[in-house]
């Protein structure tokens, strides 16, 4: 889960044209735990989706989908 959170940050940062020191500014949200989104499994708390979610102006449903599970639908 975690991979999948850094891909979609990652797209969701290339789309609004910021950068991961932006995000952290916007969203309240260090650039450690910013540059850590993939390295665990389990990905981050809850707190720390809705605080990217809310920045990045998406949904935590966005930001914790797989690319793979909007092709099947």
């Amino acid at each position: 889960m975690g991979a999948t959170i850094k891909n979609n940050v990652d797209a969701l940062l290339a789309r609004k044209g910021w950068t991961r020191y932006r995000l952290s500014k916007e969203s309240g949200v260090t650039m450690s735990v910013i540059y850590s989104l993939g390295a665990k499994e389990s990905g981050p708390s809850a707190e720390i989706l809705l605080k990217l979610a809310n920045a990045l102006n998406c949904t935590v449903d966005e930001l914790l989908k797989s690319q793979e599970s909007e092709v099947a639908q």
